[in-house]
């Protein structure tokens, strides 16, 4: 008894949300009979207690759309930081060279440092590596699917290495040339 009412209070209070959620073109009232039907389906679905839509934490990761998210997730942040950074040295009493002798200036551990390089060289040879293979898919190049998946794991794995290569090369210091006499 006392769970029926916890569902049907659940169902008063999914109801009522929905309704304060509507529009102008969705209410009680609906203004034509597709409205109606849609708004009864809603609270149907709604009353079944099933989600209206499938949530991504229902689907096995696959490399397809994990690498096509990373791509579109990691440009925006890149746009963003390019963005809030130019902005910030065009207002800011500062100059990138400035900025980047504070840095050096604060000794951090040399893991600290080449982690932040990885940090910031592989979403840039990530996105410029899957956006020549994307150019390819719009050339009909390579579509099939163990092709793609094989692009893939190639974009993701040379990423890695070029940036772990480049943290490694920047981190070598310059030999001193012995002056002769």
């Amino acid at each position: 008894m006392l769970s029926c009412l916890r569902t049907l209070s659940t169902q008063r209070t999914t109801i009522v949300a929905l309704r304060s959620l509507r529009t102008g073109i969705v209410s009680k009232e609906a203004k034509t009979p597709i409205q109606q039907w849609g708004w009864q389906y809603l609270v149907r679905q709604e009353a079944s207690g099933r989600p209206l839509s499938p949530h991504l934490g229902i689907y096995k990761p696959q490399l397809t759309w994990v690498v096509s998210g990373a791509h579109r997730i990691l440009g925006c942040i890149m746009a963003g930081t390019l963005l809030l950074g130019g902005l910030g040295f065009a207002v800011l009493p500062l100059d990138f060279t400035t900025f980047t002798e504070f840095i050096r200036d604060l000794n951090l551990p040399r893991v600290v440092v080449g982690t932040f390089k990885f940090i910031i060289a592989f979403p840039i040879i990530f996105h410029t590596l899957n956006g020549i293979r994307f150019l390819a898919f719009d050339l009909a190049k390579g579509t099939d699917l163990p092709t793609v998946y094989k692009t893939g794991w190639l974009v993701v794995g040379l990423s890695a290495v070029l940036a772990l290569a480049i943290v490694l090369t920047s981190n070598v210091q310059p030999s001193k040339k012995v002056a002769s006499k």
